[in-house]
């Protein structure tokens, strides 16, 4: 009786050393607790793992929101992963417009590293040392799982590394875009294609009639949308038509008016605005 109880002891012991699971948070990971804080240089610190947001990397993509007490949140659902941390795609702050990630990789230890820019509050780094960002999500071929053979007393672990999933390469949507926007509102992604008709939105003029400058919080609204999309067409690049009176839309809004005799200010009054035709 005592050797078929040790015998079913055995069995149990050896199946369970079979086929360990790997933790799914190597392929579905949430923020550190503690490294967690991207910097902004223009808007301060930027919390990437609150309770609230609550941030996920996958092999395919970010989601969740970042929260900076400056800006407010920041949408990451559009950035996206090749499985082996190189990110690429643009978040979205309702307060700041797109921020681009493509510069941003996460290595083997989870630490994200580089910066990703927006055109309306520069440069967020990621730092390597006590000011970083660090997730329990790690790269598909930095992953292995780890199984055992039982042959009498020893138990020998095997290790077999994961070949990475193959990808299909992401294909850029060709949604129409208001005439002269080099962005797509929705998306983030480049516009591949323009139109003027004015049932799509064409710009009108008689919109602004507000001051438009650039102010802290930014100022935003349809009329901004208008003013961007109107220098776009006019070759005065302002970048993304995001309805955000960022540095870049003052800028184009500077050579505007340099090149129509007027004060170089960045401000939209009456002046400049009886100029927009």
């Amino acid at each position: 009786m005592k050797s078929k109880f040790a015998f079913l002891l055995i069995l149990v012991f050896s199946f369970l050393l079979i086929s360990p699971p790997m933790f799914a948070s190597t392929s579905d990971g949430t923020i550190d607790s503690t490294y967690k804080y991207a910097w902004g240089e223009n808007v301060g610190f930027i919390d990437f793992g609150s309770t609230a947001g609550a941030v996920h990397v996958t092999d395919t993509a970010l989601s969740g929101s970042a929260y900076g007490e400056n800006i407010g949140w920041i949408n990451l659902s559009t950035v996206t992963n090749n499985n082996e941390g190189t990110l690429s795609g643009y978040a979205w702050g309702e307060n700041v417009g797109f921020i681009d990630f493509s510069k941003v990789t996460i290595g083997t230890d989870g630490v994200f590293s580089g910066s990703a820019y927006g055109e309306n509050i520069g440069w967020i780094t990621f730092g390597t040392t006590d000011n970083k960002v660090v997730t329990d999500w790690k790269p598909a071929s930095s992953r292995i799982t780890t199984h055992h053979s039982f042959s009498g007393s020893l138990i020998r672990p095997i290790v077999t590394p994961i070949t990475p999933p193959i990808t299909t390469p992401q294909v850029t949507p060709t949604t129409p875009c208001l005439n002269g926007a080099l962005f797509n509102t929705n998306t983030g992604f480049p516009c591949s294609v323009n139109t003027s008709n004015p049932s799509d939105g064409q710009v009108t003029l008689t919109n602004i009639t507000r001051n438009l400058k650039l102010t802290i919080p930014l100022m935003n609204g349809p009329d901004i949308k208008d003013l961007q999309t109107y220098l776009n067409t006019h070759s005065y690049n302002c970048g993304i038509v995001d309805g955000i009176f960022g540095n870049k839309t003052k800028q184009a809004v500077i050579k505007f008016q340099l090149a129509n005799q007027l004060k170089g200010d960045g401000v939209v009054g009456p002046m400049t605005r009886s100029k927009l035709k």
